[in-house]
């Protein structure tokens, strides 16, 4: 560490170095650790959840594809297929075996809606759903083409007698005959309902995340929502992100969230079965633990800057004090003085110090005191006679000097005060534009919330594009944002708020002065604190006198603080020449 170092330096180099970043990193590290341990756990869960829901899918399927499979070596099945018509009780006889078998799967199998039969001479036989109107030729086609195979069709809606309008699946398979097993003898349809399929397979639907099913052009098979089932999936970003990656496992941001997608292939159809969960809404159950982490860093950061903050003020700032009260003494300023706090060395030293000074004091002869003052005030008659531009110009350049000694909030403060004046002055004009005095306000403001703190004053100003040209009365809102501060927030137990908005209203500009200080006093109040009431007065008197009693400010009904509006006609540049050409201004 440099010896030239000063003490406050040399104080916040060690306790920044030696306290504050070991626990800032520790405290990091231990919670990008623990966040990721909660998003591996959230992916495991939705991975489990997945499998279960596939696996019930799959057993869907098997147990539909065995009952196809079953009438081609059922030899009812294959009599009902076969026989000529002619042996009309040879096939009454195989139909009722087959209808009670049906009977049987219906009831074991909620989610079967319907079963269809046509054999080779184009006789049919259904039980279930009683369904009509369907077309289903391009089904049949496919299952021609898969030669024995099951087929599965998407989602399409059916009609029936008994439970309207609904959506299903369809499996379609060519039964062949067993000892010739190139040669077709029938066709079985078995249709399942989309709704109750869903309800087995996702078996609590109150997990977080979605589940559905897609086919392989992007329609949606199954869902959770009915309307959406048999349609294109309505969310084409999504959609793209699921179809386009080969991956089995893709994340998918949107609207500043991550989503965890889990897709897989159903086997023997052109299904996708897809899970997806919002990763920051899943892991948020999980995150007590984190949270707890943080508070504890925070509080570590807390207790720190307390230490940190009570050592300066005991130690170091006394210190620091006393060689800034002594570099004013070396400078012939003989009225330094130190503030004693304590009956420690420090303190007993600042005692021993004002002492010194007193008697330095004593020993100044009047005659040369008088003198001195004689000569401060030939010295601020002459500053009072300063240019206004040599004082804004000063003031650039004390910015800049700020700036290259890097003392950028000091430059930033000097800067906006340079504006300030720079803005006073105007060129002696009253006018400026919207765009101008909103500047005006917020360097304003700014010096404002610097003089009192970042936590005590906090504001917002908004102005229209259309008019940021319009021309205002210079320095019109600057009273009424100076009352919001003295008078709303004295005292105030929460941060101070103010509110600007400047827009057009038809052939008026409507500015409003919005504040959620302690409003309006009460008329039995009005006398003690008057001086709110006189300044708006007098902004009102002085709108009136300019355009009209149509024109002025007006108070508005606030919940909270006080709520002005001031209304001003809408002014160009030619209206700004007729006024000053009527009232002699230059």
């Amino acid at each position: 560490m440099p010896r030239n170092w000063n003490l406050k330096r040399k104080f916040v180099t060690v306790f920044f170095i030696l306290i504050s970043l070991p626990t800032i990193f520790l405290g990091v590290l231990i919670y990008y650790q623990a966040t990721d341990a909660f998003k591996k756990q959230a992916e495991e869960n939705i991975l489990s959840r997945f499998e279960k829901n596939q696996e019930t899918l799959n057993s869907i399927i098997r147990d539909v594809e065995s009952m196809s499979s079953y009438m081609i070596y059922d030899q009812d099945f294959r009599s009902f297929f076969k026989l000529p018509k002619y042996r009309v009780q040879e096939i009454r006889l195989a139909e009722e075996e087959i209808r009670g078998y049906f009977t049987f799967q219906l009831m074991s199998y909620d989610y079967i809606d319907s079963i269809e039969l046509t054999s080779r001479g184009d006789r049919s036989f259904q039980t279930g759903n009683p369904v009509s109107g369907v077309q289903e030729e391009p089904f049949v086609e496919k299952a021609i083409e898969a030669n024995g195979s099951p087929s599965w069709s998407g989602s399409y809606e059916v009609e029936s007698d008994w439970g309207g309008k609904h959506s299903v699946v369809l499996m379609t398979r060519v039964i062949n005959d067993l000892r010739n097993i190139s040669e077709p003898i029938g066709l079985a349809k078995i249709r399942l309902d989309t709704k109750k399929v869903f309800r087995r397979v996702e078996v609590d639907p109150s997990q977080q995340g979605d589940y559905f099913i897609l086919s392989n052009q992007g329609d949606v098979i199954l869902h959770k929502d009915p309307s959406i089932v048999g349609k294109r999936f309505p969310d084409r970003e999504l959609l793209d992100a699921i179809l386009k990656s080969d991956e089995h496992t893709v994340r998918y941001k949107k609207d500043g969230n991550v989503f965890l997608i889990v897709k897989r292939e159903v086997k023997n159809t052109n299904w996708l079965s897809v899970a997806m969960v919002n990763q920051d809404i899943v892991v948020g159950n999980l995150y007590n633990v984190r949270n707890l982490i943080l508070f504890m860093i925070l509080l570590l950061a807390l207790l720190g800057g307390i230490a940190f903050i009570g050592f300066y003020l005991r130690l170091v700032k006394p210190i620091v004090e006393l060689t800034g009260q002594t570099e004013q003494l070396e400078k012939g300023n003989f009225s330094a003085k130190v503030k004693v706090g304590s009956q420690d060395e420090i303190g007993i030293l600042g005692m021993r110090f004002n002492q010194m000074v007193s008697k330095i004091q004593k020993y100044i002869d009047i005659e040369y005191r008088l003198k001195i003052k004689q000569k401060e005030s030939e010295l601020k008659a002459l500053q009072n006679q300063i240019d206004p531009h040599f004082l804004y110009n000063t003031l650039d350049l004390i910015r800049w000097t700020a700036r290259m000694e890097k003392a950028y909030e000091t430059g930033g403060l000097i800067e906006k005060l340079s504006r300030i004046f720079r803005m006073n002055l105007n060129m002696g004009k009253m006018w400026v534009s919207v765009e101008k005095e909103m500047i005006y306000l917020q360097n304003y403001l700014e010096l404002q919330r610097s003089r009192m703190g970042e936590h005590r004053l906090q504001f917002a100003i908004y102005y229209d594009y259309e008019i940021k040209d319009a021309y205002l009365m210079k320095q019109i809102l600057q009273p009424i944002v100076e009352n919001s501060i003295a008078h709303g927030f004295r005292n105030l137990p929460r941060k101070g708020k103010i509110t600007i908005r400047c827009y057009r209203r038809e052939q008026e500009v409507w500015i409003d002065v919005i504040d959620n200080g302690w409003g309006f006093p009460e008329q039995e109040e009005a006398a003690e604190n008057n001086q709110t009431g006189y300044a708006l007065s007098n902004l009102k008197e002085r709108i009136e006198i300019a355009f009209g009693g149509s024109f002025g400010i007006e108070q508005e009904a606030s919940r909270e603080g006080a709520w002005i509006r001031v209304k001003l006609p809408v002014l160009c540049e030619s209206d700004i020449e007729a006024i000053s050409d009527k009232s002699g201004e230059e």
